[in-house]
């Protein structure tokens, strides 16, 4: 958290995440950190919102431990977590800050819904504290799940002494090294890692499994497999929070189980509806809000190139975020073991074929915030699939300046010729760098794209 926080200005912070992504973990590290440094205890106020109903009683309970240390001459860090829980929570904050009752104060609020950023945008302008003293300027923060490559580095020492050691693999150096990709040029380093692709097959199969979520990862990496318990307190928290915002546990269930079905493919609002209770496209809508807004699924629109912009009213590609968060929901769903299913699902190439799609699309959402760290970031604008003229598909074009690198998944040992066309019919229609195929071990450089193996590709991502 050191990174991403100064501790000694007057801001609101908001950090952003999944549910059991550890956020309430980070908080409570810091307040150790805290005490053990000298803060005295009587500066440190931590409270869990989850019982907190509305706005005013969040006034008065943060009112409560001000008075309380009042006497305290040194700055005061106060933690809320969770405090998307509480509906309007914007408004109470404001009349804290409005009131100069935050002075000398490092406020972190946690929450696990990304249209709270929006909101706090909005209704906290010009009230976030002393933000231009941030190195990024940008108070509000995301936590989310382990990247993969963040992934094979906990997982392998082998893995973690090329990332730390041997190779310099800072943000910047990642990303000079896709910028070589998209000019048509096979960086040296790529043959260097390749040659722990084994390695990264296997702990890649493992992350399809469980994820980038600490909990399962500890109970997969533990006992070798992932206890019923931990996917159910995932999915009451998330379904505590659909039903806290409106919505209903029985339709979510419907919606869940299509879209899981139709996971990497083109769907439409009418498709979503077939064989479900639900009559409304607006219903449909309103439940792949709550599941984006809670960071369970990305939503990928279609590229209008002629516009440089998404068709909003067409087709959309729906990919879930992370691998655990997919099978705990799909298993919810079906009413399935929920860790034997994972397996099941996975033992299918085309299943597998889906979700490495996806796990691709959340990853270069990751690199895109990488390119425009904002907390305005919208990756709807910069990320999108293609269909050419003779309907071929791309899976994913990325707007990088005024171009776009064609990204081409095919999890597969065989190649075929045709399996690139998506691409070369993009690069037809201008505009478009040099493009990528990702394949399951394929590593070669052909005239209009080089294909790289996903998990080798993800480790500079």
């Amino acid at each position: 958290m050191e990174k991403m926080v100064q501790w000694d200005v007057d801001v609101i912070y908001v950090l952003r995440g999944p549910r059991q992504v550890g956020k309430t973990t980070l908080l409570k590290l810091k307040i150790r950190d805290l005490l053990e440094a000298g803060t005295p205890p009587r500066a440190i106020f931590y409270w869990a919102c989850d019982l907190v109903e509305k706005p005013s009683k969040l006034v008065d309970i943060v009112d409560s431990y001000l008075n309380f240390s009042r006497s305290s001459k040194t700055r005061r860090y106060i933690f809320l977590d969770e405090i998307s829980s509480v509906k309007d929570w914007q408004k109470g904050i404001k009349a804290l800050y409005d009131t100069g009752k935050l002075k000398n104060v490092t406020l972190m609020l946690t929450g696990s819904h990304s249209i709270d950023l929006e909101r706090a945008s909005e209704s906290l302008a010009g009230r976030r504290g002393e933000t231009g003293k941030l190195p990024d300027k940008v108070p509000d923060k995301l936590l989310l799940p382990t990247k993969f490559s963040e992934y094979a580095e906990t997982r392998s020492k082998d893995i973690e002494q090329l990332i730390n050691g041997h190779l310099p693999f800072a943000d910047e150096w990642k990303r000079s090294i896709i910028a070589e990709i998209s000019e048509g040029k096979m960086p040296d380093e790529l043959n260097e890692v390749s040659l722990h692709l084994n390695e990264l097959d296997r702990l890649f199969d493992d992350y399809l499994i469980t994820g980038g979520v600490p909990r399962p990862i500890n109970s997969y990496v533990t006992h070798g497999q992932i206890s019923s318990d931990v996917y159910d307190s995932y999915v009451q928290l998330l379904l505590k929070d659909i039903t806290n915002w409106g919505g209903k546990e029985s339709l979510m269930r419907q919606i869940v189980r299509k879209v899981s079905d139709t996971q990497a493919l083109p769907a439409s609002l009418r498709t979503l509806m077939e064989d479900t209770e639900i009559s409304s496209h607006n219903t449909v809508s309103t439940y792949l809000d709550y599941l984006a807004d809670s960071f369970v699924l990305s939503e990928i629109y279609k590229l209008d190139l002629a516009r440089n912009l998404p068709v909003l009213n067409g087709n959309r590609k729906l990919h879930f975020r992370d691998p655990f968060i997919f099978h705990a929901l799909r298993a919810w769903s079906l009413q399935e073991d929920p860790f034997e299913g994972s397996l099941n699902y996975l033992r299918r190439e085309e299943n597998k074929g889906a979700l490495v799609e996806s796990v691709v699309a959340d990853h270069l959402i990751r690199l895109l915030f990488g390119f425009f760290p904002s907390g305005k970031f919208d990756y709807t604008t910069s990320l999108f699939y293609s269909v050419s003229k003779k309907k071929r598909e791309l899976d994913f074009a990325v707007r990088i300046s005024d171009k776009y690198l064609p990204v081409e998944v095919k999890y597969q040992s065989q190649i075929r010729k045709e399996d690139g066309y998506g691409i070369i019919d993009f690069q037809k229609g201008g505009r478009s760098l040099h493009g990528i195929m990702l394949t399951r071990d394929s590593l070669a450089e052909q005239r209009s794209y080089i294909q790289i193996p996903v998990p080798l590709f993800l480790l500079f991502v």
